[in-house]
């Protein structure tokens, strides 16, 4: 072949594979060209070497092939490792094996012929043949147990070549040494040999009826069970026949006799499993249709007929190995078909190469899913048909276990290796079956390890074919840290994130980043809190930190040492995980600062992150690492000076201070989480260095409550009003980016307004609390500054009963009392949130001014503007202005979507230029591809605005932003129109016109006069009113 193409094929795969993902159709043509090329360049330089003339041009043909085999074969066994349940893969593989061995055999055969000396010696048959029978095992394994029915051609094929492997093995053995052709004449060396052989036929004939047993079981579709009895029936008689033609006479006869005796045995199982297996084949067959279905509709169906024709009976037995070893070899012209496609006809070449899309992932999903439920119905019966009732189903399940839905989860990954939720599905079957099995066997068993490392691997290629989800990255990182908890490594944790970051498909989206980065801390510091828990325990040492402990408190007049239930003691740490407990502390510490730089490097401007990951970091420091750092000195019997205590508080002080400024205005949740820290006196009643004056610590107890005001106050003057949207995120980072997914719910924090209001009850009850009658009437106060703004509809319908809210909204409204004064029961008055006893008596008292760090606001301050040119334009607040329309897209589609998407929609319209006509009239032309929507709320205006750059409208994404111009105008009460548009003074002359022609000699000269007359003495009567009077005015205009 012309190997320039050959050698590009191969380097462009070789590259690939390096870089990206491959499927199971890309490593099959990868494996081919390689082998093509090895071929060919085995060939080019045989054919310039003539120092061994002997032999012959077969012969180098042979070992070219044989060379090539041995490279092709390395490529398959990689891709079998991703992809294990790829049945068609697996056949391939074994035909390559196959393959090989034969071509060995055939360079003895040609060896021995032309009487070369030493060559078959260089092949050890022996170890060939057991690898041969290794594949053959674990593809039965993998691809033979039930979970691949509507592939059952290929199934059978795989059933049936590992069959005639075993036959061709059996003539090898029997035929090789054999008896009759031995020149021995030594009669005890016949003697042992003859057995030896006997042995081995035996023990081959054994394992051919356990391999059709175990074919017989396996439900297959597309007919493959109707033709298995045909298939057994010539395998055993072709076995029996070699077996028997080894002896002679008698004993000939007796072995015969053996054969059928085993053969009606064999049968009666044979028949029963085939019962069997169509009961099963009828259960399983909707759900492998469904998958057919999908997959046929996504157009990656494989069209299994016809892929495997009937071999050459003339060349086979004409092959100079005998016609047991010819069916080792391979028939190239079919491969040629499904993998270089010389002969297209009906085959499909889009599958097993990574198109799988939803359908056909959710098919499998749904067929998983249905054994899940039947595995765990009898996993609870422990896997023993005691009663006999089992279903086929549930028996198949309780023979292969947990098996069986691997290869079915593996024969998905094989046809969708890109969709992520098949692989989170996957994972997380195999950590179920992780934490039941530790459960069960509670040491550390075979079983246990061998799935332990199972999972890792499967998390492993889940993140090489998902590179771009953050799910996958954060479950590969969770079971290190199952699986490997008592041997974790930190820096294999953070090779996982810089894996992600290195691969640059999550390089531009900084929440997953630093949502990865916190991750990995969190399986760090589990790992630190189970080695402080289970070290300490004194009396369970398999008592966790994740489960739960009694509060030891003991009844009066009871002892104090006796423990209540489910009460632990503790004791010190040993040396070794006292050790380790520090580095671990050391290596958070460690992570949280790299994760620090990454933000300053990489995103410096992104606020929002930055509190987020401060928050976290105070959160870790106040409740694990200054706790266990004092408990660790305390365990080294250092002093627990005041300095030493003092400094562990003030590092979670600083946490919790970058927090709260990190973001300008920051969120109420942040301080709400400060406020929690310092009002619980985690580390207070310790930090005696803070309190100088106070060896005793007495003082800590006023100074939390000063302190915890002085914060309050702080927060009060930092966080923005309620109704008020924040302008300080990063307008590059999409708030929708990352919804319904698990990083949603680290990364994005809740409704402003509704933490808003948290804090603003919280600061009214801790003034109540601990406050004066001054102190609550200034929180007061400041509590209605911030929510002076606060939109009830959409906060106070969740938090208040249904009761106080409808009360709210009839008497909502701001009432005036006698002299003119706001009354108190106006806007709160209702709410629990301010509503006390004590209400000053002087209602011509001034509000109380309330000293703030914020700059004092504009006259419009809150109020949204909108740039046009050079001007600004106060924006309409319940208008957005769409943009990037189609050309096609009309008024009612805007309605249909916005509605459906928003909200209720009073009126919409798409601007379109005008075009006049005759006469200076013009109508509507060309749309300008922008549109105005007005709502009836002014929230709906926000959750529109959020979908800017999102929203598709017609196939396009579409720009949304304020308006400054109403979509419908409103026209005031009186100012309508009386009559449509048109209907001016002309139709008012010809009106009366014709009123004219009616009447009996009736001027129309003079009826305008009177009608004149009758205009002019009405305006004089009007001007001549008094002030004081009422008076009545007329639906029509003057």
């Amino acid at each position: 072949p012309d190997l320039d193409p050959l050698q590009h094929s191969v380097e462009g795969f070789a590259s690939l594979s390096k870089h990206c993902p491959m499927t199971p159709l890309l490593w099959m043509q990868y494996a081919h060209d390689t082998e093509m090329l090895m071929m060919g360049l085995y060939l080019a330089e045989s054919s310039s070497n003539e120092s061994n003339p002997e032999l012959s041009k077969n012969q180098e043909k042979s070992q070219a092939r044989k060379s090539a085999l041995e490279s092709s074969t390395g490529i398959l066994e990689m891709a079998l490792s991703e992809f294990p349940g790829c049945a068609l893969l697996h056949l391939y593989y074994l035909e390559n094996l196959a393959e090989n061995f034969y071509q060995i055999q055939l360079i003895n055969k040609m060896s021995d012929q032309i009487g070369i000396v030493g060559v078959r010696d260089l092949v050890n048959q022996s170890s060939q043949l057991d690898k041969i029978s290794k594949a053959f095992e674990v593809a039965v394994k993998n691809v033979g147990v039930g979970a691949h029915v509507n592939e059952g051609i290929i199934v059978a094929e795989i059933y049936r070549f590992y069959c005639s492997f075993l036959v061709a093995r059996l003539s090898l053995v029997m035929g090789g040494e054999s008896t009759k052709n031995s020149e021995n004449n030594d009669t005890e060396v016949e003697n042992s040999s003859t057995r030896m052989n006997e042995e081995k036929g035996i023990s081959i004939l054994q394992q051919l009826s356990l391999i059709f047993q175990q074919w017989s079981k396996n439900p297959m579709g597309e007919g493959s069970n109707d033709e298995i009895m045909q298939d057994l029936e010539y395998l055993w008689e072709e076995a029996s026949a070699i077996f028997t033609s080894f002896f002679d006479g008698s004993v000939k006869l007796i072995k015969q006799q053996y054969l059928a005796q085993q053969k009606a045995s064999l049968w009666e199982t044979v028949d029963l499993n085939r019962k069997k297996a169509s009961l099963l084949l009828n259960v399983l067959s909707s759900y492998e249709n469904n998958v057919d279905v999908a997959m046929d509709n996504e157009g990656i169906m494989l069209q299994r007929y016809s892929l495997f024709p009937q071999r050459d009976d003339d060349k086979v037995d004409a092959s100079p190995l005998g016609r047991h070893v010819q069916c080792l070899h391979r028939n190239c012209a079919k491969w040629d078909t499904i993998i270089v496609g010389e002969s297209f006809g009906a085959i499909n070449h889009r599958f097993l190469s990574g198109l799988g899309g939803a359908q056909t992932a959710q098919a499998f999903l749904n067929y998983t899913s249905f054994l899940q439920r039947i595995f765990h119905d009898v996993a609870k019966q422990g896997f023993q048909n005691k009663t006999g009732e089992f279903t086929p189903i549930q028996e198949h399940i309780a023979d292969h276990k947990f098996v069986f839905i691997l290869s079915l989860y593996e024969r998905a990954v094989s046809e969708c290796p890109t969709v992520e939720k098949v692989w989170v599905s996957y994972i997380h079957f195999l950590r179920g079956e992780w934490i039941r099995l530790r459960k069960e066997k509670q040491e550390d068993t075979s079983e246990l390890r061998n799935l332990s490392s199972m999972l890792q691997a499967v998390t492993q290629r889940s993140c090489r074919n998902c590179p771009c989800s953050v799910t996958v990255f954060e479950l590969r990182m969770t079971t290190l840290g199952l699986v490997s908890l008592s041997n974790l490594e930190p820096d294999n944790i953070g090779s996982v994130v810089q894996d992600a970051q290195q691969l640059g498909f999550l390089s531009q989206s900084p929440e997953a980043l630093l949502y990865l980065r916190l991750v990995s801390i969190m399986v760090v510091k589990r790992k630190l809190l189970s080695l402080v828990s289970q070290g300490s325990n004194l009396y369970q040492s398999q008592f966790d930190f994740d489960q739960e402990e009694g509060m030891n408190i003991t009844a009066a007049g009871r002892k104090k040492n006796k423990a209540t239930a489910g009460v632990v003691f503790y004791q010190k740490l040993n040396d070794s995980n006292r050790e380790e407990a520090i580095d671990l502390v050391d290596d958070i510490r460690d992570m949280y600062d790299e994760a620090d730089s990454f933000l300053f490097k990489s995103f410096p401007k992104w606020d929002e992150g930055r509190r987020i990951f401060w928050g976290h970091r105070a959160s870790t420091e106040a409740s694990v690492l200054c706790p266990l750092g004092l408990a660790l000195q305390q365990n080294d019997g250092e002093s627990m000076d005041g300095e030493i205590q003092a400094s562990d508080d003030n590092e979670v002080i600083r946490c919790y201070e970058k927090m709260v400024k990190a973001q300008k205005p920051c969120h109420p949740d942040a301080w709400r989480e400060y406020l929690k820290y310092v009002s619980s006196t985690h580390l207070q009643y310790l930090a005696n260095g803070k309190l100088p004056r106070n060896p005793d610590r007495i003082g800590a107890v006023p100074s939390v409550i000063r302190k915890t005001r002085g914060l309050y106050n702080r927060a009060m003057s930092s966080v923005r009003k309620a109704g008020q949207m924040s302008n300080t995120q990063n307008p590059s980072i999409s708030p929708l980016s990352w919804m319904n997914t698990s990083i949603y719910g680290l990364m994005t924090s809740r409704d402003t307004d509704a933490a808003l209001f948290d804090l603003c009850r919280e600061f009214v009850e801790f003034e109540r609390n601990f406050g004066t009658e001054e102190s609550v009437s200034r929180a007061v106060d400041l509590v209605r500054s911030k929510l002076a703004d606060w939109n009830h509809d959409s906060v106070a319908a969740v938090i208040l009963s249904p009761g106080d809210a409808q009360d709210n909204e009839i008497n909502g409204k701001r009432k005036m009392d006698a002299n003119g004064n706001d009354s108190e029961d106006a806007d709160f008055g209702h709410h629990d949130l301010i509503c006390y006893e004590e209400k000053p008596t002087d209602h011509s008292a001034k509000r109380m001014k309330v000293k703030t760090d914020l700059k004092k606001p504009k006259k419009a301050d809150g109020l949204h503007k909108v740039r046009v040119g050079k001007m600004e334009y106060p924006a309409h607040p319940y208008t957005v202005h769409v943009a990037n329309l189609s050309k096609e897209t009309q008024d009612m589609d805007l309605v249909d979507i916005f509605r459906k998407e928003f909200g209720p929609v009073v009126h919409a319209r798409i601007l379109r230029g005008k075009l006049y006509g005759k006469g200076g009239h013009h109508f509507h032309g060309e749309s300008k591809c922008v549109g105005l929507v007005q709502f009836e709320e002014r929230l709906t205006v926000e959750k529109a605005l959020q979908q800017d750059g999102v929203l598709e409208i017609d196939g396009k994404v579409v720009k949304v932003s304020r308006s400054h111009l109403p979509a419908v105008g409103l026209v005031p009460q009186g100012c309508h129109r009386v009559k449509p548009k048109g209907a001016g003074k002309s139709s008012k002359r010809n009106m009366l016109k014709k009123k004219s022609n009616s009447a009996d000699g009736m001027d129309l000269d003079d009826t305008l006069e009177n009608e004149r007359d009758t205009s002019i003495r009405t305006r004089e009567s009007k001007t001549h009113t008094p002030a004081t009077t009422k008076t009545t005015t007329s639906s029509s205009p003057g």
